[in-house]
């Protein structure tokens, strides 16, 4: 019916006005439209991957009043450009079509607001759009284009401020493109099948059946001769590990849906970056809070130390010890939270959410501590997104609170917690500043803060003394001594008997 409708459309014109080529965007109206247009064989018909939303201009009100009004089949004709080409391109006309049109796509009433930001701004009865100056119309494409990248950000977990000029081209004009982090993954694969079947050798192996004919096969995949990883295998994870200080430099800090009248918490970037570098990318690692008022604002909480406390963890959650750290530095500095890894980043509804544990811990910790009050203190995420660090600062609600009390000692833990949603937490207003430096303090005794190693040493009533040191890295030689000596043990081999002593009449 359309591939008819267009046809008639080109008949109607006179021969000077009939266009020269047309680009077609559904695939499907590729064949109809080459067999009505036999006609006229000095039009080049092209067909386009672009996914152009041209269906959303039937969401502009003056369109849709028209179709619900109509009462016959009828050929309507209007100028989608109004009056813009007498000032402008015609590629900036198409370009500010698409910003508009591909806006409606993703939210019809945010784009209202950008194109109508007041009254005054009036819409022509003969024209389509409302009528503006050059100036309001590039501030207004600016709007449309933070709108459709946002959406993209979210629907793909993707940080818009990574992306490149040509990825947001093709996104705005609706090529189909995967998001970076899957392209990433696909190389990564296609460069590991090369590696591999590079890497293929011959192997024969002779066999003996029951009858006793000798079998011999050649294979030259790795079938049944593949040893078995797990995926915790920690000597993979160390070498990933060492990257981490690369994460440092790309550090995003979320400022969406954030709750303005609550403090807001100032975090020093050499502490936070020493944080990321000895962390691991799978298991968490945890730290607390601690900081102070500056005298000119009280509306300001400068993180000034993070205390490394002994730890294990695992994917999910991590454990700390009951008792909260002492020291005569922490005396004149208020508790201001807690902040852990995570190796990726919860979305639901494209929202960033506070996973359950963390909110039963901190809800713990308020209940078995009379240090904190629960308003003040908050739970920093660091979480490892594709090449960066991303951060998001929470703070738990008193129906937060109240559910956490109820579900902290429910048998078979969080995964048996009901009801959990998005009123118990608040985003808070977090920077990151050079401008003051913070320190660490980790505990005495040379193990270390990481128990994941010798998790038997570690349980929740232990006692601990704290000094003011910078951490060992995750893998660190004090966090687990049994490797090394494992390592000694097998360097030594069959010497380990013999005695060690260079003087054999001592």
């Amino acid at each position: 019916k359309t591939a008819e409708e267009v046809a008639a459309l080109i008949r109607s014109l006179p021969i000077e006005e009939q266009p020269k080529q047309i680009i077609v965007t559904r695939k499907g109206m590729l064949d109809p439209l080459e067999v009505h247009c036999l006609d006229f064989p000095n039009i080049v018909l092209k067909g386009s991957e672009l996914q152009l939303p041209f269906q959303a201009a039937l969401k502009v009100e003056k369109f849709g009043d028209l179709i619900l009004r109509a009462t016959e089949p009828q050929m309507v004709l209007f100028n989608i450009y109004d009056d813009w080409l007498k000032t402008i391109s015609s590629y900036t006309a198409f370009s500010r079509l698409i910003l508009i049109l591909r806006g409606l796509h993703v939210d019809i009433d945010k784009v209202k607001m950008i194109l109508r930001p007041d009254k005054s701004v009036i819409t022509e009865p003969h024209h389509v759009w409302p009528s503006l100056t050059d100036e309001q119309w590039i501030k207004i494409e600016v709007a449309l284009k933070d709108l459709i990248l946002a959406d993209y950000g979210k629907k793909n977990n993707v940080n818009v401020s990574s992306l490149t000029q040509s990825e947001i081209r093709d996104i705005i004009l609706g090529m189909e493109i995967a998001p970076p982090s899957q392209q990433r993954e696909q190389v990564a694969e296609i460069e590991a099948q090369a590696r591999e079947q590079s890497q293929m050798t011959a192997t024969t192996t002779k066999t003996t059946n029951v009858h006793g004919d000798q079998i011999v096969v050649t294979t030259t995949t790795q079938y049944e001769s593949a040893t078995f990883k797990s995926k915790t295998d920690w000597r993979v994870r160390a070498i990933s590990a060492t990257n981490l200080h690369l994460r440092t430099k790309h550090i995003y800090v979320s400022s969406e849906d954030i709750f303005e009248d609550g403090l807001t918490y100032v975090l020093p970037k050499n502490i936070l970056s020493q944080f990321v570098t000895i962390a691991d990318l799978r298991t968490q690692i945890a730290g607390y809070l601690y900081g102070v008022t500056p005298a000119d604002n009280d509306q300001v909480r400068e993180v000034r130390c993070i205390v490394m406390v002994p730890q294990v963890g695992n994917h999910q959650s991590v454990t700390l010890p009951k008792n909260l750290p002492e020291h005569e530095m922490l005396q004149d500095m208020e508790p201001l939270g807690w902040i852990h890894t995570q190796p990726n980043e919860l979305i639901q509804n494209r929202k960033q959410v506070l996973p359950a544990p963390d909110v039963l811990m901190h809800a713990g910790i308020v209940e078995n501590n009379k240090a904190w009050t629960g308003q003040n203190e908050i739970v920093i995420t660091s979480s490892f997104t594709q090449g960066s660090c991303s951060l998001t600062a929470y703070r738990v609600t008193d129906a937060g609170f109240d559910w956490g009390k109820k579900n902290m000692n429910i048998a078979g833990g969080v995964a048996n917690a009901q009801a959990y949603n998005s009123n118990y937490y608040e985003k808070v207003q977090m920077l990151l500043s050079d401008r003051f430096q913070g320190f660490f303090m980790v505990p005495e005794g040379g193990l270390g803060w990481n128990y994941n190693f010798q998790g038997v040493k570690h349980n929740v009533g232990m006692e601990y003394t704290l000094m003011v040191d910078s951490p060992q890295q995750y893998y660190a030689e004090c966090h687990r001594p049994q490797h090394f000596l494992s390592f000694v043990q097998m360097e030594e081999g069959e010497d380990a008997e013999d005695a060690d002593l260079e003087d054999f009449l001592q």
